[in-house]
């Protein structure tokens, strides 16, 4: 999104999956966390990086533990050097792009899971409502932050039919 602020000229359009420019609550804005919890996430990695992976990995995918997918994305943490995904974490989770969004110019799809630990449904209405481009939102029934990982049969033909068709559909 932000690269297509300066170059619109290389995208023919945006597919967002379970994005969002702020993950923190604001005064007219509800993120899904308010600083309290993103603290204890960041106190959590600090103090004991594995079990944090162990607990975060099936929140953030949508599945137990006994899943293949979690068991994936919890091997990808786990080979993440701890102050990396911290520092990772706290800029992802400490950003704010909504001062941006009016200045995306470039249609977007914005592709969402119903249940969704990190982001809410209401966030891709904000996104619908203040990008500066033609949007779509489409709700899938999925839950997790990683749809693509936990229900690839729901995901793919989603992201295949958004490939595929145009904004004024």
């Amino acid at each position: 999104m932000i690269t297509s602020i300066t170059r619109p000229d290389l995208f023919s359009k945006i597919l967002m999956i379970a994005s969002s420019p702020r993950y923190l609550n604001d005064v007219d804005y509800y993120g899904g966390f308010e600083q309290e919890d993103l603290d204890q996430l960041f106190e959590a990695m600090r103090g004991n990086y594995k079990a944090w992976c162990s607990g975060f990995a099936p929140l953030a995918v949508g599945g137990d533990m006994d899943s293949v997918a979690v068991q994936e994305f919890s091997r990808t943490l786990f080979n993440m050097r701890p102050d990396i995904a911290l520092s990772v974490g706290q800029t992802i989770f400490q950003s704010d792009l909504r001062q941006i969004l009016g200045l995306v110019t470039v249609p977007c799809h914005i592709i969402q899971s119903m249940k969704d630990l990190a982001v809410p449904v209401v966030v891709s209405e904000y996104l619908h409502q203040n990008l500066g481009s033609d949007s779509i939102v489409e709700v899938m029934s999925t839950e997790g932050h990683l749809p693509q990982l936990s229900s690839p049969d729901i995901v793919i033909p989603v992201l295949l039919r958004h490939i595929r068709c145009d904004i004024a559909v």
